[in-house]
């Protein structure tokens, strides 16, 4: 693994000064840290590399810290986390923060799975008590149907004699 020297850090920070508009911290650093003696050539330097070198770093604590051996991982399962939690806490931390978070997700989801099956089953009752309805409506309508008939045949009868 490749490590940053103090040297290179010092000329990085010396650089955000610079860029950031804070010439005199940046002379005063540049001057104390001897800037202008080391070896790196500042042309090679990208502007806002200190910025983009410190979310790299960020970018890989986030990735370690969801990363776990006995999960198994998708994109779904990924949880962003706040800088300062990144940059307060260490990774066995932040692994259980994000544990905690996907205990969490996976609470909400079975609750929302729930409450779709507890609605797909209201519908169904509800369905049921609907065909049930229609059902003794046509029964009704048969024996009223029905008494209509026999109060026809007896008054047909009742004319006849």
């Amino acid at each position: 693994m490749t490590s940053i020297t103090s040297v290179e850090l010092n000329y990085l920070v010396f650089r955000y000064l610079q860029e950031s508009g804070f010439t005199h911290s940046a002379f005063t650093l540049g001057y104390e840290a001897g800037i202008n003696t080391c070896s790196i050539d500042g042309n090679l330097i990208p502007p806002g590399a200190l910025i983009r070198f410190v979310q790299k770093g960020l970018q890989y604590l986030e990735m370690e810290a969801n990363l776990s051996n006995s999960d198994v991982e998708t994109d779904e399962d990924f949880s962003f986390l706040h800088p300062l939690d990144i940059i307060t806490k260490d990774v066995n931390q932040l692994q259980q923060l994000v544990k905690e978070r996907r205990k969490n997700r996976d609470k909400d989801r079975d609750r929302e799975v729930e409450r779709e099956y507890e609605g797909e089953r209201g519908q169904v009752i509800e369905k049921e008590k609907q065909e049930k309805e229609k059902e003794h409506d046509k029964d009704r309508k048969k024996e009223l149907a029905d008494s209509d008939m026999v109060t026809n045949q007896e008054e047909n009868d009742s004319s006849q004699a």
